[in-house]
């Protein structure tokens, strides 16, 4: 167990057991000492259909559902005052979401004068929130100027900030992490290339929607009988289900976050997409889905339906270890699913270079560490 040399609260709207980043979130502070954080977190996103992973061991405040954004605000900073009192906080840590986590965190430091870490799991400015980009483009440079350090998860996302804020240089890069002991017994398992299963697993976000839709496509047509498609995915988008027509070769299916890495190791291929043409290129541009890091251990080959200037279609070329189809072009990828179901000595290929980076990258025990030097050195 890593153990800090200073108490921590985490600021966040969304936390474990949720699913998506926030297990992400688990991943890299199970390693840690809970009783050297805490998190306070918005009660009403804990819902039942937003669970699905585990809770952290550390204590969880919550804020109660409240409309008004004002008293939203003040009951955040009130319980934020008692909690780096009676808990005797050190340091706070703000968890990129719509700026909820970040505004309330700047406050807090402001009043205590505790300093503060900003850990961007997505870019702020460049995304699309309900909060007005006019806004976002005066408070971020606010809130990363005070901050300590900001963590983000990609060299891509470094580029565009320090391009954007060029004299600062606080930029700390820690991976999307998984532990590879979910993997270990599993057993890899040969490609069928007569009826070839592509799996896509996790949330379904508007970055990924039209590159799911090219392969749906692609398979509803008559000439491709033998390609498949299940989509494991808590709450699927009425587009994705309607842009279905209903189709046999495709399935909706749900499954606990523990079962995934079985299901992840009996596909032929694992899909991971982001969307061509959307309104934030910048953030097709720089994320590295949660995903990814799953896919990586996995075993299975991927395949990477991406435009040519997204990083994670760059990352896939750099450490090869996925194919990647960079242009909206169906028939590029009807030969992408050919080529890796067909040159089994290929896709071994990629699947060795995908945990070769894994283990370089990826690894939850490593980046926990890394972590906690962040911390500790605040």
């Amino acid at each position: 167990m890593l153990n800090l040399n200073k108490k921590i609260l985490i600021i966040s709207s969304w936390a474990p057991p949720q699913v998506g980043g926030a297990q992400n979130l688990y991943n890299l502070f199970i390693n840690i000492n809970s009783d050297e954080y805490c998190i306070l977190t918005n009660k009403n996103n804990l819902n039942d259909k937003n669970r699905g992973g585990k809770n952290l061991g550390c204590k969880y405040y919550f804020l109660k559902n409240n409309k008004n954004k004002l008293q939203k605000i003040y009951q955040a900073i009130k319980l934020g005052l008692k909690i780096i009192k009676n808990d005797n906080i050190d340091n706070i840590i703000a968890i990129s979401d719509g700026g909820f986590s970040f505004f309330i965190t700047f406050i807090l430091a402001k009043i205590t004068q505790k300093s503060y870490c900003i850990f961007l799991f997505d870019l702020w400015r460049g995304n699309i929130f309900a909060i007005k980009n006019k806004a976002i483009n005066f408070f971020e440079p606010i809130f990363f100027k005070g901050a300590k350090k900001i963590i983000i998860t990609n060299e891509a996302t470094k580029d565009y900030y320090q391009k954007l804020y060029r004299r600062l240089d606080k930029f700390e890069i820690i991976y999307n992490s998984v532990f590879s002991d979910n993997y270990a017994k599993i057993e890899e398992k040969k490609i069928n290339n007569k009826n070839i299963k592509i799996v896509f697993t996790g949330n379904i976000y508007w970055p990924q929607k039209n590159s799911i839709i090219n392969l749906m496509n692609l398979i509803k047509s008559p000439s491709n009988t033998n390609i498949n498609l299940d989509i494991y995915c808590p709450k699927v988008p009425d587009e994705i289900i309607t842009a279905s027509e209903n189709s046999k070769k495709i399935r909706f299916l749900y499954s606990e976050p523990d079962t995934m890495p079985k299901i992840q190791s009996e596909a032929d291929i694992l899909f991971l997409p982001l969307s061509w043409n959307t309104e934030a290129p910048d953030i097709i541009k720089t994320a590295s889905p949660g995903k990814l890091t799953d896919y990586l251990i996995s075993g299975r080959p991927i395949l990477i339906h991406a435009p040519e200037y997204s990083f994670i279609a760059k990352y896939g070329k750099e450490y090869n270890f996925a194919e990647v189809v960079d242009a909206e072009d169906q028939e590029l990828l009807l030969s992408a699913i050919k080529k890796l179901t067909s040159n089994e000595e290929y896709s071994t290929k990629l699947v060795v270079n995908a945990k070769k980076t894994f283990y370089k990258n990826h690894n939850a025990l490593d980046n926990s560490i890394k972590l906690q030097n962040i911390i500790n050195n605040l």
